[in-house]
């Protein structure tokens, strides 16, 4: 499927997202079930650009500026795909990287909001947040860049997450569950089940295990003066009695 147009890279193939979906609601306690074919993927496109802002704080001047991104569908601030140039950078990319094995749906979202219109609602959101008047604000580099996002519905949650690495995320709004001790005795009989995890939890046992006798020795030798005379004290009781 060809996109003409400047997005950021489809890193993430699906069954990573769902791995990366499955094991976030796992650790939070739930055990919902996860159909691959629920999974979809979004390309959404965005106005991006740099801010330079000029704030007056009783005479004290102060230069802010950084990067801002408007969702060109709903016109609504998102200041989380910002954090997608760490991950990537965008450019024109001839077709859609999706493994051509899997059946993936995807739906290719259309720009509603104008290049203007994402000026005026950028402009009216960086002067209530900083506080200043809007001479105090200027706007460069504005284009529109499309961002791919791993989707799935499921009972409690409709999902997002970046299809890069899947950093950016909405999982914050996952609430954990407290597990019963019956959940953690299985979760932790699944777990010895892989190779891995087991290795994983004997090597922790015996890390804390030589972390605790180096404390031990650690303190012994700091405090060797007491522990000459806990020692000497010990064998002139064992004397007396002997």
């Amino acid at each position: 499927m060809e996109l003409d147009k400047k997005r950021f890279p489809v890193r993430l193939d699906p069954n990573k997202a769902i791995e990366i979906i499955r094991t976030t609601l796992k650790r939070k306690g739930h055990s919902e079930t996860i159909k691959k074919e629920d999974l979809y993927l979004t390309i959404t496109p965005y106005w991006v650009c740099f801010f330079d802002i000029l704030k007056n704080t009783n005479g004290n001047f102060k230069h802010v500026n950084g990067q801002i991104a408007i969702n060109s569908i709903n016109n609504m601030i998102n200041e989380k795909v910002i954090e997608i140039f760490k991950l990537a950078k965008p450019k024109i990319y001839k077709t859609l990287n999706v493994p051509k094995t899997e059946k993936t749906q995807i739906i290719i979202k259309e720009a509603i909001t104008t290049k203007e219109e994402a000026e005026r609602s950028i402009l009216k959101y960086l002067v209530h947040k900083f506080g200043v008047n809007m001479e105090g604000v200027s706007l460069s580099g504005m284009e529109e860049i499309c961002v791919p996002n791993w989707k799935i519905k499921l009972k409690k949650y409709k999902l997002k997450l970046d299809a890069i690495s899947g950093k950016v995320n909405d999982f914050d709004k996952i609430k954990g569950i407290d597990k019963n001790s019956k959940d953690l005795f299985n979760e932790m009989l699944s777990d010895l089940k892989s190779p891995k995890k087991v290795g994983f939890y004997f090597f922790n046992i015996f890390k804390e295990l030589f972390e605790g006798i180096a404390w031990i020795l650690q303190m012994v030798w700091k405090n060797y003066k007491v522990t000459l005379w806990i020692i000497l004290i010990a064998l002139v009781i064992y004397l007396i009695f002997l």
